[in-house]
C-alpha cells in the first residue's frame, strides 16, 4: 500500500512540475485542459494508462550530462557535467512542449498525445535532442579533467 501511495505522490509531482512548466507559455487553465485533452488521446489511443505512458516517456528522455563552458587561462572549453534531476526533468518537458508546438497539427493536446507517443518508442524529436546532448558530452569528454 505504501508503494501504490508513493508512486502516486510521484505521478502528482511529475504532472503539477509539467503544468508548471507549460504555464509559461499558456495560462494555468489552459495547461490544465491540455494536458487533460492529451490523456484521453493517450487512453483512447493505446488503451493503456495515460500517467504511466508520460512517466515511460519522461524516463527514456532524460539526459545524464551535458556540456558547460568554461574558461580555464583564457581559452574556452566545453566540459562534459552530470545532470542533476531537476535540470533533468526540466529540459525533457521544455524539449516535449516546444517539439510538440512545432509539430504541423492544429490542436496542441493531439499533439503533445502524439510526442509522448513518440518518445515511448523512441522515434521522436525529443529523443534526437537527448541524444545530441549526450554526443556533445561525448565529443568533450577529453576536458573533463580541466573541471574544477
Amino acid at each position: 500500500m505504501e508503494q501504490k501511495n508513493s508512486n502516486n505522490n510521484y505521478f502528482k509531482y511529475i504532472i503539477t512540475s509539467f503544468i508548471k512548466v507549460l504555464q509559461k507559455t499558456y495560462s494555468k487553465e489552459s495547461s490544465e485542459i491540455i494536458l487533460k485533452n492529451s490523456f484521453s488521446y493517450l487512453k483512447k489511443s493505446t488503451k493503456k494508462e495515460p500517467l504511466y505512458i508520460f512517466k515511460d516517456a519522461f524516463n527514456k528522455s532524460k539526459p545524464f550530462c551535458e556540456v558547460k563552458s568554461i574558461r580555464i587561462s583564457g581559452t574556452n572549453y566545453k566540459v562534459p557535467v552530470e545532470v542533476d534531476s531537476y535540470r533533468q526533468k526540466t529540459l525533457v518537458f521544455k524539449w516535449i512542449i516546444s517539439n510538440s508546438i512545432k509539430r504541423s497539427d492544429f490542436c496542441l493536446s493531439i499533439n503533445l498525445a502524439k510526442e509522448i507517443l513518440d518518445t515511448c518508442d523512441l522515434n521522436s524529436k525529443t529523443i534526437k535532442m537527448c541524444d545530441d546532448f549526450h554526443k556533445i558530452a561525448e565529443s568533450n569528454k577529453v576536458y573533463i579533467q580541466s573541471r574544477n
